[in-house]
């Protein structure tokens, strides 16, 4: 597009029954994908992708493998597309990722908004889509049979500094925190069912606009859900983390991975510490990006972004949108 791009996956609570559908009956690689990733799951997970039921595809242990599942699909749906736009990153063995766009289309970061930093490191080469799926699917293992328990709500009309004051006051044992700071006046919270239902109480009279429970069944990025990390981190011991061929931005210190070997430490305290997504758009910004382009299920991080920073935000779901991302493309080209 001759300006920089920024690639950016979403994460738990964009699934919905559909998702993926479009690309898979319209591309020969996001077809492949979804059968790969029942392969390696073991069950057709693409079945529930595409016709529910809902509950099913909202428990966590479904609904981690699925986004991930949709938003890689998605991007080799784009590869696809683009295959004949120009030369490709790497030359020889089948590159898979932002490895298998054009030069030209290459971004200048990828992040992921939660759940979607795993989208982001297939994206960039560090992990494979396989061992993506498998990482994600022991990670919501574990939440769901050994994590803490409790419930996420969205606050809307307030800052995070804000909603860190009112915890502080109703919520003074740590039983709720701020677990996504997802733009100047729109916060996650995580916490125990109870701690939580008082915390929302409290928040909407100090003056948030929207209180809306998450279709989640478990709280992430909420220190008790930390008990799960040494599992976790025995689990990756078997993964090979490769360098990134772009720059990942991590969810919690809101600026890119420093290396490889640093990457698994990472995503273990994302299980317990807040998103820093506020600070990773306004990184991403400062690097020079000018274009976000959300790649997934729904249109929720774009949204997110547009509140952040002054930028273009492009969505990509199914074959339509990229048809206008490619349309774009060449028009910015001429």
């Amino acid at each position: 597009m001759g300006e920089p791009l920024a690639f950016v996956f979403p994460g738990q609570g964009s699934q919905s029954v559909g998702m993926g559908r479009a690309v898979f009956e319209s591309s020969v690689q996001a077809r492949r994908t979804f059968e790969e990733a029942d392969d390696v799951l073991g069950y057709p997970i693409s079945a529930v992708m595409f016709d529910g039921p809902a509950e099913r595809l909202d428990e966590t242990t479904t609904a981690q493998p699925a986004i991930l599942a949709a938003s890689i699909a998605i991007l080799e749906a784009l590869a696809e597309r683009t295959a004949a736009l120009g030369r490709r990153i790497t030359e020889g063995a089948e590159p898979r990722g932002v490895a298998a766009l054009p030069v030209g289309i290459r971004p200048a970061y990828v992040a992921g908004h939660s759940l979607g930093e795993f989208s982001a490191l297939v994206a960039a080469g560090v992990l494979t889509f396989s061992e993506a799926l498998r990482l994600v699917a022991e990670r919501g293992r574990l939440a769901a049979t050994k994590g803490a328990r409790g419930s996420m709500a969205a606050i809307v009309g307030l800052s995070a500094d804000q909603v860190d004051a009112v915890i502080r006051v109703s919520a003074p044992d740590g039983s709720t925190v701020v677990a996504n700071d997802n733009g100047p006046a729109q916060v996650t919270i995580a916490g125990t069912v109870e701690s939580i239902g008082r915390v929302c109480e409290a928040l909407a009279r100090a003056g948030a606009k929207k209180v809306v429970p998450l279709r989640i069944s478990g709280p992430f990025h909420f220190p008790p859900m930390g008990r799960i990390g040494g599992d976790l981190r025995e689990f990756m011991a078997g993964i090979r983390f490769r360098d990134p061929v772009v720059p990942v931005v991590a969810n919690v210190s809101g600026r890119p991975h420093s290396s490889a070997e640093t990457i698994p430490d990472a995503l273990v305290r994302h299980l317990a510490q807040r998103v820093e997504w506020l600070r990773s758009v306004r990184s991403m910004r400062e690097g020079g990006v000018t274009t976000f382009v959300e790649i997934g299920a729904g249109q929720v991080v774009s949204g997110l972004i547009k509140r952040i920073v002054d930028a273009k935000t492009l969505a990509i779901s199914d074959p339509p949108s990229i048809s206008d991302f490619i349309a774009k493309l060449k028009g910015a080209s001429r």
